[in-house]
Order: C-alpha cells, then sequence, then structure tokens
C-alpha cells in the first residue's frame, strides 16, 4: 500500500510539472522503466533515488512523502499551468501568490476529506450541494489569497462584496470579488458589480487524480482548472430573476468572459473533449512559452 501511494505521488508530481516518464527519468539519471515501476508501486525504491527523482522535480525528499494514507494523493497545481503573468501584475499580484493559494485550498480540502472519511461518512463533494459546495471551495480559495499575498489584500466579512479588500499598502492592489463556478459553467453571483474580478472554475476528479468528462461520471476531488482575471462593467453581465428561483441572478456572459484573461489553467483537467476547438483554444495558451 505505501508503494502504491508513493507512486501515485511520483506520478501526479511528475504531470504538474508536464514531464513524461522519459523526461523524469532522464533528468534523475534513473531508467524509465524504473520510474514506471515506481510509479506502478512495484519498486521498493531507495533512499537514494527517493532524493534523485526529488532533485529532478525540484521538490524535496518529504514532498514526495506527502500523501495521504486512507485513498488518493495530494493534489497539487499545474506546475507549468500559469500564464498572462502581466496580466496580475498589472494589479500588483503574482502566480506564486496563486499558487500558495491553491496549494493551500487543495490542503484544506485534503483535511477535511481526511476527517469525514476517519469518521466513515462521505466526503465533502458527496455531503454537500454542489452550489454549496463551489461556495465553500471560493470562500476557502479567497481567504488562502489573502494570506499569501504578502500583507495586500484581506478577506472581507462573510457575504460582504467584494471578496477580498485591499489593505492600502499598495495603491496598486484593487479590491477583488472572486466567483466559482462547477466545470464550464459560467460564474455567477445575486448582483451585477462592476469591479476587478477572479474567476475560478473547477471539475471533481476521480481519487487519483484523472478527470472523466461525463457529468455522469463525475468524481468526488475537487480541482481548481482554471483562473481568469479582469474588470468587468455591469453590461458584462446577464441578469436574470426566475421564478422559484432564489432571487436574482447575475452570470458573467460571453463577452464577459473574453474579457477575462486566463492566467492559469491545468490542462490536464480540462472539461473540454481534447479534439474539441475549446480545448485547443486552452493549448494555444502555452505554446510558445
Amino acid at each position: 500500500m505505501i508503494l502504491t501511494l508513493f507512486g501515485e505521488r511520483v506520478r501526479v508530481l511528475r504531470q504538474a510539472h508536464g514531464l513524461s516518464q522519459e523526461a523524469l527519468a532522464l533528468a534523475a539519471g534513473l531508467d524509465r522503466t524504473y520510474i514506471g515501476g515506481v510509479e506502478r508501486g512495484e519498486r521498493n525504491i531507495s533512499l537514494i533515488n527517493i532524493q534523485k527523482i526529488a532533485q529532478a522535480l525540484n521538490v524535496s525528499p518529504a514532498d514526495l512523502l506527502q500523501f495521504e494514507q486512507r485513498g488518493g494523493v495530494m493534489r497539487e497545481p499545474a506546475a507549468n499551468g500559469f500564464v498572462n503573468v502581466g496580466i496580475l501584475a498589472g494589479i500588483g499580484l503574482s502566480h506564486e501568490i496563486l499558487r500558495e493559494a491553491i496549494r493551500d485550498t487543495y490542503a484544506l480540502l485534503d483535511q477535511i476529506d481526511t476527517t469525514l472519511e476517519k469518521a466513515n461518512v462521505f466526503l465533502l463533494s458527496q455531503t454537500v450541494e454542489l452550489a454549496n459546495l463551489s461556495s465553500m471551495i471560493g470562500n476557502i480559495f479567497a481567504s488562502a489569497i489573502a494570506k499569501h499575498s504578502n500583507g495586500l489584500l484581506r478577506r472581507n466579512r462573510p457575504h460582504k462584496y467584494p471578496d477580498l479588500l485591499t489593505t492600502g499598502i499598495s495603491p496598486q492592489v484593487p479590491n477583488l470579488e472572486l466567483k466559482m463556478a462547477l466545470e464550464t459553467n459560467k460564474p455567477k453571483g445575486h448582483l451585477a458589480k462592476e469591479g476587478h474580478y477572479l474567476t475560478c472554475r473547477y471539475v471533481l476528479c476521480q481519487p487519483d487524480g484523472s478527470l472523466r468528462i461525463e457529468k455522469e461520471q463525475r468524481g468526488v476531488k475537487p480541482y481548481i482548472w482554471e483562473i481568469r482575471c479582469g474588470y468587468l462593467l455591469l453590461e458584462h453581465f446577464n441578469l436574470s430573476n426566475t421564478k422559484g428561483d432564489s432571487g436574482k441572478t447575475a452570470v458573467v456572459n460571453a463577452i464577459g468572459m473574453e474579457i477575462l484573461q486566463v492566467v492559469y489553467c491545468d490542462l490536464e483537467r480540462v472539461p473540454f473533449s481534447p479534439r474539441g476547438k475549446a480545448y485547443r483554444s486552452y493549448q494555444q495558451l502555452f505554446e510558445g512559452d
């Protein structure tokens, strides 16, 4: 069991860094078949080789040993998933802030799931409704951004606009509203507000981190697959007030989604067919890097 979990951890980190088994083997000075055996849990790996693999992945040996004992592996943001650094720099933020915020979000979600597993109940994504899950992930992520913003941002009170308030340390950093949505859904809220936005979309993957696109085959592990950033006007929302709904709804429209620029994308978990035009548009973000 421990070898299988270790192997899954190596695979997750390798994929997060955009490396093939061959590339990792070359960087570590090991054979590709050996790496394959490690990832399948077939190798009782030595400390020396743990060190080699860790160096090749630019992580510490301790990072390789951070995996859950009760199924699945610790999630990591896609190492090569960050693009359009200038968009974030324009509001005084950085890819590193997002990277650490994603890590913190995954770590806390893992802690919650581990606690639920020990109590022999369903995981978080199976316990709460998807709308509530989106809200919870968004609140955790917003708090993590504030934590890693070097004092530039702080969390607003619950249910108050915007989610993140500038502390005034840097006049370049504005208030930020964060919106979370599932899969390919457009982010929405109760009211349309002009301002700076971070929008995040996530998918529910299998315990091993793999994604099945079909809704009836959704997994249990939330992964953030996209983050966008930009300034939205009232005209970038579609408003509705459907009878029986929970009040007015403001959904970012197609023009608004174009205004928002992608600053993070996990290509392994984009919920579009790899053969489709939509998926290709995300691939193009990384071409020429």
